[in-house]
């Protein structure tokens, strides 16, 4: 007769040593780790794609719109070159005078600390010369202004050493 307390031919192995129980326990155990690294890069690091001032921003964008709009009737464009962090602009257009500097603001994509103003000064040759504080290599976002003759230039390149770039409207 068959008794049900009869023990089996298979070899018994402890939980923590089943190949299943590392799938069923190390999912959400890797799930618990990663979303504490995300908290702590969350509360850590700074919003610097979220502006406090909203009422100044939106005040300086209508404001740049007729910059914007007296360069695109004055059909102004600039040729660039970016090298080793100098950048040189030639301006063509109808401009009636060249000015006597120019403003260019290299604006990284996300990153405010990596965003840029540089003075461009008039050289002899008519172009104008200036030079960057830090490397902008990539993607960037150019707005080229003349504030004396108030037009404003803006647009978005790719920039690499000694690569020409056109910016007009």
């Amino acid at each position: 007769m068959n008794s049900p307390l009869k023990k089996s031919d298979e070899t018994f192995t402890p939980w923590y040593k089943e190949p299943w129980m590392l799938l069923v326990a190390g999912v959400p155990i890797i799930a618990i780790c990663w979303g504490m690294v995300i908290i702590t890069l969350a509360v850590t690091g700074k919003d610097s794609l979220v502006s406090d001032s909203y009422y100044k921003d939106g005040m300086a964008y209508t404001e740049n719109n007729t910059f914007i709009d007296k360069a695109k009737r004055l059909q102004v464009k600039a040729d660039m070159v970016y090298n080793q962090e100098e950048i040189r602009v030639t301006l063509s257009g109808y401009l009636d005078d060249q000015p006597s500097f120019l403003r260019i603001q290299l604006i990284h994509p996300t990153l405010e600390t990596k965003d840029e103003t540089v003075l461009l000064q008039q050289m002899t040759d008519g172009s104008y010369l200036g030079l960057a504080e830090s490397s902008h290599i990539g993607k960037r976002k150019l707005w080229l202004q003349s504030p004396e003759q108030e037009w404003m230039v803006k647009d978005e390149a790719l920039i690499e050493n000694g690569k020409p770039l056109t910016l007009s409207q």
